[in-house]
């Protein structure tokens, strides 16, 4: 078997028959100094996403071993590479990875997960790092799933969007796609034509990020949003995992995307659950 062909088959569990990926990502602890009740048991909440059909879980080499008696087989692992020392005075967001590809397939997991920064002074660190892990994960057949997001990612998805623009989430997805990356995640722009636009530029697929804790309803508004103009999937975090019912909130997310049906049928659906 060829490491071409390790990646098809790693990316047939990433994309369901539907070609729809729904990542749950249970791996917030390592980027905050904050404690989040629906992560705090990170075999639990992704015991529960994947009960509402996630394709993929998003997570920490450590964790793995923790979640192995909940995984489903049909569903994909991912290790998420970094970690921010969230503590410091200096610079709390100092990205700093964790894990090489070699490690991930002693690991036995199906991909990684890399967050970039190309707005910042570190923008050329992160390209290099960005082109590394692309040679190692097709020498190996993994997948490289790039979160080419807004730099802040705790701020405001209205903040963002002011100060840096969606043009800077398309320059960010370009390059990904330009340097060989798999799949990114990325934010919404607020704005239904310029996510689309971003969606055609970057031309590999692309995911919607969760962002911060939004009511539910609205959360649910723009994944129909996102899906409609084209979207393949989403990665989010803690609007599933503190979600009243994450299974519910899960299963909406992917009816969505797989079924076509709107955010409110979505909304009234987990509510009659």
């Amino acid at each position: 078997m060829t490491a071409f062909t390790g990646k098809m088959v790693r990316m047939n569990r990433i994309f369901d028959e539907t070609d729809t990926c729904i990542i749950f990502a249970g791996c917030h602890q390592m980027t905050s100094k904050e404690i989040y009740p629906g992560q705090f048991d990170v075999a639990q909440s992704c015991d529960l996403a994947m009960k509402g059909g996630a394709t993929c879980i998003n997570i920490g080499k450590g964790m793995v071993q923790k979640v192995i008696n909940v995984l489903k087989p049909e569903v994909a692992v991912l290790t998420y590479l970094p970690v921010y020392p969230a503590y410091s005075q200096e610079n709390p967001y100092e990205m700093i990875v964790t894990s090489t590809v070699e490690e991930a397939v002693t690991n036995g997991v199906d991909g990684l997960v890399l967050p970039v920064d190309f707005y910042s002074e570190s923008a050329g660190a992160a390209m290099r790092t960005v082109a590394g892990y692309v040679r190692e994960c097709a020498k190996y057949g993994l997948a490289f799933i790039v979160e080419a997001e807004f730099p802040t990612f705790y701020n405001t998805n209205d903040d963002n969007v002011k100060k840096y623009g969606a043009e800077y989430l398309m320059f960010a997805g370009r390059v990904c796609s330009e340097l060989g990356v798999d799949v990114i995640s990325t934010n919404y722009t607020n704005d239904p034509d310029s996510f689309e636009k971003i969606i055609n530029y970057v031309k590999i697929p692309v995911l919607i990020n969760g962002g911060t804790k939004v009511p539910e309803n609205e959360f649910l508004d723009m994944i129909e949003i996102v899906a409609r103009r084209g979207a393949k999937g989403c990665l989010i975090g803690r609007n599933i995992s503190e979600a009243k019912n994450p299974i519910g909130m899960t299963r909406a997310i992917g009816d969505i995307f797989r079924k076509g049906i709107t955010a409110k049928e979505a909304y009234a659906q987990m509510l009659g659950e």
